[in-house]
């Protein structure tokens, strides 16, 4: 059973490690992460994990004993006693490395899934801010180039509302030329009116000489 779950986890292991797509693995470590039944598997394991401790301890201790067994045995040259200890010996080293590395195999496990879920975790949150600083800087080029628009147009209608002061400045000088010249015109006429008064003045009096 112990040999069967070391199996199982260095085939899982195997499994996050390999270069999948994104979309696969993201959809795998959901479906890990996020799965009643996947949770459910997770308490079993764990419970399971307990009875693998508890035989890690007690090949340990195993293992201990059949060394002080072997050093206080007063039948060193005796054959049996010889393989009847090293088999013992091996059996319980073996049974110790066998729950060992299940153990440490299934801490690895543990960390190397988390470690690949906060980063996908990142990737997604990096996939977002790399969506958001696109939107942002489409959403500046815009602003930018409304900005330049609107720069033009109000240039435009700074250059109209000059011309149109210009032109207020050409009727200002029209109308003051205007205005010269109707009081030159009103000026030469009362001139013409006197220079007429005078010459009918004199005219008259020289026919009353005549007369």
């Amino acid at each position: 059973m112990v040999f069967t779950l070391l199996m199982t986890e260095m085939i899982t292991f195997i499994f996050l490690i390999l270069p999948l797509p994104f979309k696969w693995r993201k959809g795998m470590l959901n479906f890990l992460s996020k799965s009643p039944f996947m949770a459910n598997i997770q308490h079993v394991m764990k419970i399971v994990f307990v009875f693998v401790f508890i035989l890690f301890i007690d090949s340990l201790n195993r293992v201990i004993k059949v060394d002080v067994i072997a050093n206080d045995s007063p039948h060193h040259h005796n054959p049996h006693t010889e393989t009847t200890v090293a088999a013992r010996r091996f059996y319980a080293q073996r049974n110790m490395y066998l729950t060992g590395f299940t153990l440490f195999l299934s801490l690895i496990l543990n960390r190397t899934f988390f470690m690949i879920l906060d980063l996908l975790q990142s990737e997604e949150k990096m996939e977002i801010v790399k969506k958001q600083a696109a939107q942002q800087s489409k959403e500046y080029n815009r602003v930018l180039e409304s900005e330049t628009q609107l720069k033009k147009e109000l240039k435009d209608l700074q250059e109209i509302v000059n011309s149109h002061d210009s032109t207020r400045q050409d009727l200002e000088n029209l109308k003051k030329q205007a205005s010269q010249q109707q009081q030159e015109y009103l000026r030469m006429a009362d001139e013409n009116t006197a220079m007429e008064k005078m010459l009918k003045g004199i005219n008259t009096s020289e026919r009353k000489k005549d007369i």
